[in-house]
């Protein structure tokens, strides 16, 4: 994003010498030490929201899939249509195992 190599460094410190000047720099220098960390905070704030936010979200849609009890559960239908599947699997084996027998 920022690449600063020494060079550089050193003349943003020239140049911020001579506009500011050496009396009024370490005031200067205190004030972007605080708006530097009000920003690294304000990060930290919005970072811990969104991750807030997308645990709840994702916590709520793990506790609405596991819970096929409830009425209102779109998966509901989904695992009723699982359940009929297995038992019509269920019974097509049966079918299988116990006509091998009747032919043999």
């Amino acid at each position: 994003m920022l690449n600063f190599g020494w060079p550089e460094l050193f003349i943003i410190i020239a140049l911020t010498v001579l506009f500011v000047g050496p009396q009024d720099l370490p005031r200067v220098m205190v004030a972007l030490g605080r708006v530097a960390r009000r920003l690294q905070y304000a990060r930290y704030a919005i970072t811990r929201q969104f991750d807030e936010v997308m645990r709840e979200a994702d916590l709520d849609d793990i506790r609405k899939s596991v819970n096929f009890e409830q009425e209102d559960n779109p998966a509901r239908e989904l695992y009723e249509d699982a359940f009929a599947d297995e038992d019509l699997a269920t019974l097509g084996m049966e079918e299988n195992k116990g006509g091998g027998k009747d032919n043999e």
